[in-house]
């Protein structure tokens, strides 16, 4: 790697598949929706596994096993309840954790991410995504099926685990970004970020069941970690066979289609070196990154703490709270679905006018819900229970928001972008517990008014900052040869930083063209 006034260069092995085929229509001109659906199950699994532990650290606690009822053929270990296997036991004895172990083993997941963040950009920048992508996917596999070892082997092996099993989540936004720029039509992109995000909601609504199911069953909570790493190991094999980066290297490609695909979008055949400074000093990106800040921190302080929030404060039942808790995921992927469409076909108004629109319904609106949930009394459950859900799936406009703003801004390194957005997201994961802890220590309705009133300043705060300095326009760094003709500058030559000003003409879809 060479850095060179602030641009990253690498060079990359080419991938050398099979061209792109003029006459196969194999899948109808839409191979691109079979890489989307294809990305978005591979990062859905990939979350699925570190969402394992959540649900089955119960049943690790429970119905322990007594050796002593080890029956005669060492094959069937016999409790009050159910009949284990030999292969179960070993992950079936005793495993209660103290709360400050059950945050090091929730948190150590995020900090895994962050960790891996960085290098897994600059080994896809390198190698591609393919490659890279499928063998953290297998390593988040290998990691998920030696869970139930560790746990057996000592909580210290467990936490080094979770740490592992964290890195396989840190490819995720970098694929966003690269999926979204290099398959996506120009007008769809807002749709591509709106179902590729999607697996935040997928992946619970996946490992809930399957958890709970086989946490009951005679085969035990140790399957849950078994089942996720074979359809692991399937996805991403998938991935490795059908996948690439580039749709003029993919077989299955049409003529057609790949012109579809190409249309307004300039050059996206070559990676480029990345201009590190200028990206992370234009400000239109600092905007992205601290609406992603908002975000995060919104989604996270309610995925985390809505069931305790239902449970505690509004009064709701325990059997309820984890039926309730999962309404806003459904309702979120609905939006999201919705959000990503409307983005696309608005052609009523700009493109830097559409995203300040969406970033107020998204992250000004989860403000505006904040607020509201600081206000909703205990004697009232059902609005505050109508109320959060409405807090949990508004955050789905992000898709036509800052996200579409990253992709049109940052264009062809967008995935540095993203891959930032991800460090953002396990910051904001830790964070969490952070914030509520200082507020919260009786679960009290006062306590938790100071909670909803800083996300919902927050929230307002850089929601207002989004509006100032966001912007829908491709930067001065994006265009071709930039970090070449920065690399070439003489070391003594005072150079401006690009501005996101200055005026061009860009295609920004089939029917909308704008003047910047």
């Amino acid at each position: 790697m060479n850095t060179f006034s602030g641009v990253l260069s690498v060079s990359r092995a080419a991938d050398h598949p099979l061209p792109t085929s003029k006459d196969r229509f194999v899948f109808k001109n839409r191979t691109r929706f079979i890489i989307l659906l294809l990305c978005t199950l591979c990062l859905s699994i990939a979350q699925s596994n570190t969402l394992t532990l959540n649900f089955t650290i119960i049943c690790m606690a429970g119905d322990p096993i007594n050796i002593d009822q080890y029956n005669t053929s060492g094959t069937i270990f016999q409790t009050d309840n159910v009949t284990y296997s030999e292969v179960t036991i070993l992950a079936q004895q005793r495993y209660i954790y103290t709360p400050n172990e059950k945050n090091m083993l929730f948190s150590f997941v995020a900090v895994g991410a962050m960790v891996a963040v960085y290098p897994v950009m600059w080994l896809i920048q390198k190698y591609g995504s393919r490659s890279i992508v499928t063998i953290f996917g297998f390593f988040s596999a290998l990691c998920t099926a030696l869970i139930p070892l560790c746990a057996y082997l000592g909580f210290y092996w467990l936490v080094a685990m979770r740490f592992l099993q964290g890195t396989g989540l840190s490819t995720g936004f970098t694929l966003i970004g690269i999926v979204t720029r290099q398959w996506s039509m120009q007008k769809q992109s807002a749709f591509y970020i709106a179902f590729l995000t999607c697996f935040f909601q997928f992946a619970p609504i996946f490992t809930m069941p399957v958890a709970g199911a086989l946490c009951t069953s005679s085969l035990g909570w140790s399957f849950v970690y078994y089942l996720h790493s074979i359809i692991t190991c399937v996805l991403f094999l998938l991935f490795l066979y059908f996948y690439r980066e580039q749709p003029r290297l993919h077989s299955f490609v049409s003529a057609k289609e790949l012109d579809r695909i190409k249309r307004g979008k300039g050059n996206t055949a070559e990676r480029e070196p990345i201009p590190v400074k200028a990206i992370i000093t234009s400000n239109a990106i600092i905007a992205v990154w601290i609406s992603a800040i908002a975000n995060f921190m919104g989604i996270q302080v309610t995925m985390q703490f809505s069931p305790t929030y239902l449970n505690k404060v509004m009064g709701f039942p325990v059997e309820l709270t984890g039926v309730f808790s999962a309404i806003p995921q459904i309702a979120t992927f609905i939006l999201k679905l919705f959000a990503g469409l409307l983005a696309d076909k608005a052609t009523c108004c700009s493109p830097l006018t559409s995203v300040k629109i969406f970033n107020c319904l998204a992250i000004g609106g989860m403000g505006i819900t904040f607020f509201a949930l600081a206000y909703i009394p205990t004697s009232m459950p059902t609005f505050g229970l109508i109320m959060l859900i409405c807090c949990c799936s508004i955050v789905g406009f992000n898709c036509g928001a800052f996200f579409r703003s990253s992709a049109i801004v940052a264009a062809q390194h967008n995935h540095f972008v993203m891959g930032v957005n991800s460090f953002i997201n396990c910051f904001s994961s830790l964070l969490a517990p952070v914030v509520v802890n200082i507020f919260v220590r009786d679960d009290t309705w006062a306590e938790w008014w100071y909670v909803w009133m800083v996300h919902g300043i927050i929230m307002t705060f850089c929601n207002i900052y989004f509006i100032l300095f966001g912007r829908a326009e491709p930067a001065e760094w994006t265009k071709q040869g930039y970090g070449a003709i920065v690399a070439n500058e003489p070391a003594d030559v005072v150079r401006s930083c690009p501005t996101d000003e200055k005026k061009i003409i860009v295609p920004l879809n089939d029917k909308c063209y704008a003047n910047f």
